[in-house]
This record gives structure tokens, C-alpha cells and sequence, in this order.
């Protein structure tokens, strides 16, 4: 494959078996056009026989992440490609593709999604995507009925490419983590001002980092939530250590 782009571990049916899955950025063909299938591969431990998972993204695939849809353990995968933000799923037999949304609704190349994170404000579930691919917007999904509600909460990004989600106050409701490694590049938290997800408030975490790619979790085993991220034209790597109480 032209480039082997994204690595994860998924158990997709619950029962502690994990599965490497590799997710292309392109398929066979380079330049992708729109129409263009991009696989993903599945690897099961000890075989490690390349199987084919599913040809349904399109044009450019940027990101497969795993995530407890359900709060069980049964993971599903969430993807985000040039055909928006979709959920796969293990059913028993072929893996079930879910649209959520179509992402960005401006034509090729404009389009679709780059990155996406399933996040709770309580007991509601929220998604947080990058878009376009490589995009300028981060845009928060909030259920509604069977369908998505789209909201653009940030618009000036520069080559949008680092994003988590991770309660880092104690309050029951996720915060979101995003940046960008374009020209004024920085890393930003942005917390929701309502209980809905409606309104979110942005806070400037550093400047001087070329955000790539960011984790929260507990670096420094005190129990609360910090930020690692790693800086692209920037070389750097930074820990943001949870003063909080």
C-alpha cells in the first residue's frame, strides 16, 4: 500500500481478543481521486494474515479509532475519511458500516472529515472532529434523534491535526483537546458552557507547539487527567502536567 498510515488495537467482540487493524491513508491508486476505495486491514495475533476489514471509505482515510460506543466491552470503530465520519461495527459476520455524517459539505477536496473522538457530557454522547482533511474547522456532533447536529466551534486552523477528549476537571463532562501544526500554530482546550454541548468556551494552552497528534491520560500517577503532545515543525514534545484539584 502506498502509505500505511494508522495502527490501533480493537476487541471488537468483548471477549479480550484483540486485533491489529492498519488503516491506509490512500488505496492502490496515488493521487486519490474522490470515487477511489481506501481498505482497512485487520491482523489477528499469531496468524498475522492480512484480512480486509472493509473498501468503504473513499479518497483519503485520515483516521480509524476504536471506542466503547455502548460503555461496554464490545469496541466499534469510528472512522473519518473524504465520505465523513462513520461508525464499523462486528455484528457476528461482515463488519457493519453506520453513517453519521457527511462532514464538511463543501465539494472535493473541501470535504468530508480528518479526525473524530467520541466524547460524554454527562450521559450524552458528542463527537469531536477535525474537517476538512487537514481542515481549518473543529466541529462538535451532538446526537439528536437518529441524526447528528453539526456545530463549527473553530474555524482558523491552520492544517488541523491533534485531537482528544478527556474530562480534566472532574465534572462528569469531557473537555476537548485540539491544534493545529500550521502557520501560528497551538494547542487549545475548549470547554462546553452548557450542559447540552451548544456553547463551548476556547482556552489558549500553548503557542509554541506545531500540534500533531495529543493523548489525555494519567502521565504522572496522581489520578487526574494530563495532556501529552507532540510538536511537528516544532520538534518538540510536551507533557502538560493537571494542577488541578
Amino acid at each position: 500500500m502506498p502509505t500505511a498510515h494508522r495502527v490501533r488495537w480493537i476487541d471488537p467482540q468483548g471477549d479480550g481478543k484483540k486485533v491489529l487493524l492498519v488503516g491506509p491513508m490512500v488505496g492502490t491508486k496515488y493521487p486519490p481521486v474522490p470515487e477511489d476505495p481506501v481498505p482497512i486491514y485487520l491482523y489477528r495475533p499469531g496468524e498475522w494474515k492480512r484480512e480486509t476489514l472493509s473498501t468503504f471509505p473513499r479518497g483519503v482515510l485520515h483516521a480509524i479509532n476504536p471506542v466503547n460506543w455502548d460503555g461496554g466491552a464490545k469496541q466499534q470503530l469510528l472512522t473519518a475519511c473524504y465520505l465523513g465520519l462513520h461508525r464499523i461495527e462486528f455484528s457476528g459476520g461482515p463488519w457493519i458500516v453506520t453513517p453519521i455524517s457527511p462532514g464538511d459539505p463543501r465539494p472535493w477536496p473541501l470535504c468530508g472529515s480528518s479526525e473524530v473522538r467520541l466524547g460524554h457530557l454527562g450521559t450524552n454522547r458528542f463527537l469531536a472532529a477535525i474537517e476538512p482533511w487537514h481542515g481549518n474547522q473543529l466541529v462538535v456532533y451532538l446526537q439528536d434523534g437518529e441524526s447528528w447536529k453539526r456545530l463549527v466551534i473553530e474555524d482558523k486552523m491552520d492544517n488541523g491535526h491533534a485531537l482528544a477528549v478527556g474530562d480534566l476537571n472532574g465534572d462528569d463532562r469531557d473537555e476537548i483537546v485540539c491544534g493545529f501544526r500550521g502557520k501560528g500554530c497551538r494547542l487549545s482546550i475548549y470547554q462546553a458552557a452548557d450542559s447540552r454541548g451548544e456553547r463551548w468556551q476556547n482556552t489558549v494552552l500553548d503557542g509554541g507547539i506545531a500540534a500533531a497528534d495529543c493523548i489525555v491520560g494519567d502521565f504522572t500517577g496522581d489520578r487526574k487527567p494530563d495532556i501529552a503532545c507532540i510538536g511537528a515543525s516544532t520538534h518538540n514534545l510536551k507533557l502538560y502536567e493537571n494542577m488541578g484539584r
